[in-house]
């Protein structure tokens, strides 16, 4: 009885390994190259701040980005919300929103976002803001 107990958590325990294929790592393809924007404004809170930013988004035209960020208790991380406007050739907007995470390691900030745009497209996107350089670049995979 106990090898037949045994033999079963076994087996439980076993799809763990077999389903893990990825070798620790998950990868997405890029929707457009990597964009250096151009940081417009940087307004700060008590709890966090608010950075703008705007830059020519491939395939949304002239993006305008704000990301809210809420810090958690020590500061070196939390909370982000992105919202982002397109103004594409031929008069059309592209719009869409998302929320994530951030942290910071110095005075750069990497926050990860995952983004619905209004045409149904869903984008994981990472962002890279340097507050000392004022560098910041938006990097768009395809989630759907």
């Amino acid at each position: 009885m106990k090898k037949v107990f045994l033999f079963i958590v076994g087996l439980c325990f076993s799809g763990f390994t077999w389903a893990d294929g990825h070798g620790g790592k998950i990868s997405f393809e890029e929707r457009q190259a990597s964009t250096p924007m151009t940081v417009t404004s940087v307004h700060l809170t008590q709890g966090g701040g608010t950075i703008t930013a705007e830059g020519d988004m491939g395939e949304y035209g002239r993006a305008y980005l704000t990301y809210t960020l809420t810090a958690d208790a020590n500061g070196m991380g939390g909370t982000v919300v992105g919202e982002g406007r397109g103004a594409m050739q031929g008069g059309a907007f592209a719009s869409g929103s998302g929320t994530g995470a951030y942290y910071r390691d110095g005075t750069t900030f990497t926050m990860h976002v995952i983004f619905r745009i209004n045409d149904g497209t869903q984008n994981f996107d990472k962002i890279v803001f340097d507050a000392y350089t004022r560098e910041l670049t938006h990097d768009a995979y395809i989630l759907k």
